[in-house]
């Protein structure tokens, strides 16, 4: 099933696209106390900028997936020379193709809400260690939204659902999780540019809309769209 807004940043190959961008993800992955003997999974890895960082960072072990074939060539290109180096797979964030306690730390950044959410957590809880830990940031409501609103976020962005704090909480512990933080966005944050761009050669028109839309989106919805970043752990 093909989803536009998705196609969007793989043909435009933008690096740290989701809420907070890469900054975000700097702040929050400097604080974790992440070993070069930990396996990390960055899920939905992108052009792989994250899982670049967290090698070079940490000098971890690696696995970054993607389910986008532009997105996979786009982190072989960048990664290519990384040294230590990291796994590279095109795979489906709902069916991992890995072991039951694989991972000491999973990673996804605006990832899960473009999946079946349930089953993707589900899956994420499945190849954690038991003392691992998982960090997402994921589009929120901010309130209930109306039905109007919620179908114009449902076409925009091809997702199922976008739930609200309590939401993502309630499904966090359906699929295992038993403690949950919700990590503040740190006040002096400078919102990151959009200079990571490896963008590829003939983009439709459509794509260029596209990004027009998402943007009006966000200037007229900001009071009712935001974003959470949780940290989750399987046993307290």
């Amino acid at each position: 099933m093909t989803n536009d807004y998705l196609d969007l940043l793989a043909y435009f190959g933008i690096g740290g696209a989701h809420p907070g961008g890469f900054a975000l993800t700097k702040t929050i992955l400097q604080a974790e106390n992440i070993q070069p003997t930990d396996a990390v999974l960055d899920v939905g890895c992108g052009t792989g900028q994250t899982a670049a960082f967290l090698a070079e960072r940490f000098h971890c072990q690696v696995t970054a997936i993607d389910n986008h074939p532009i997105m996979i060539e786009k982190a072989e290109e960048r990664l290519k020379n990384n040294n230590p180096p990291i796994q590279l797979i095109e795979g489906d964030a709902e069916n991992l193709n890995f072991a039951d306690d694989s991972f000491d730390v999973a990673i996804a950044e605006s990832v899960i809400v473009f999946t079946n959410i349930s089953k993707t957590l589900n899956e994420l809880a499945r190849v954690l260690k038991h003392t691992g830990r998982l960090i997402i940031i994921e589009m929120t409501a901010e309130q209930n939204l109306p039905e109007a609103l919620q179908k114009e976020v449902r076409n925009l962005y091809g997702i199922q659902d976008i739930l609200t704090e309590d939401q993502w909480i309630s499904r966090l512990q359906q699929a295992g999780f038993t403690k949950i933080e919700m990590l503040e966005v740190p006040s002096t944050l400078s919102p990151s540019e959009l200079d990571d761009i490896n963008q590829s050669n003939s983009i439709q028109t459509k794509f260029y809309d596209l990004w027009d839309k998402h943007h009006q989106f966000l200037d007229q919805y900001n009071h009712f769209i935001g974003f959470r970043i949780f940290k989750c752990h399987l046993s307290s």
